[in-house]
């Protein structure tokens, strides 16, 4: 599969099978990843990969932390909120995922239920946890990103599905409860991954992307 069809292709998955992917098929999408660029080659990413009854026991902490409402306190902040074109865009996804799922707008219920999906990996059997060294600052973040991309993309290439979710980093205490994330590395976020339950109707819609006029200038 070519990078470009990766790209076109690739898709936030929000329902997985409960398939557990092989061991090796793990290992070769985290050789792959390990390809990603970063500066001075330092790749200041650390994964820890979370899968079985471990998992399930950290989606319960969360979930849990999540319904009593504990305000979240992510390692790196959280935007404080959304304006203009960004505000714009974020809303269409959030209507696109809610009228997938037959949420009609203002059910509280239902929408806070859809809500703590991500905090049970939308039913996939792994999960990928990425940190990044708090004295690499902004830029050891920057290459972090590179490589979630990376990772979702050789994902795609070998059939798997995958979801980044900042969620995941909503409590970082309860995450360092079950994954020894080193001392001196902020969570940055998780990936869930594994295999898409592809008759979901979660799974049926797919984001827009803005055209080149509106985010490029070219100079001349």
């Amino acid at each position: 599969m070519s990078v470009v069809k990766a790209l076109s292709e690739r898709f936030s998955c929000r329902k997985f099978t409960p398939d557990k992917l092989p061991d090796q098929k793990v290992h070769e999408l985290l050789i792959s990843a390990q390809r990603t660029a970063s500066w001075c080659n330092t790749q200041p990413w650390s994964v820890h990969i979370v899968s079985g009854e471990l998992l399930v026991e950290l989606s319960h902490a969360l979930v849990e932390a999540a319904k009593i409402g504990r305000p979240p306190v992510p390692d790196i902040e959280f935007p404080e909120k959304y304006i203009g074109q960004y505000k714009e865009r974020r809303k269409v996804c959030g209507l696109q995922l809610y009228k997938s799922v037959g949420i009609e707008r203002g059910n509280a219920e239902k929408t806070q239920n859809q809500l703590l999906e991500n905090f049970r990996f939308f039913g996939a059997p792994h999960a990928a946890f990425i940190s990044t060294p708090q004295e690499l600052g902004t830029y050891g973040a920057v290459d972090c990103g590179l490589y979630l991309s990376s990772f979702m993309l050789v994902a795609q290439e070998m059939g798997l599905a995958t979801i980044a979710q900042a969620a995941l980093a909503s409590y970082p205490d309860i995450v360092r409860q079950f994954v020894p994330i080193e001392e001196g590395r902020d969570l940055l976020c998780g990936i869930s991954f594994g295999l898409a339950d592809v008759t979901h109707p979660v799974n049926s819609y797919r984001t827009e992307r803005e055209t080149i006029d509106s985010i490029a200038a070219f100079h001349t």
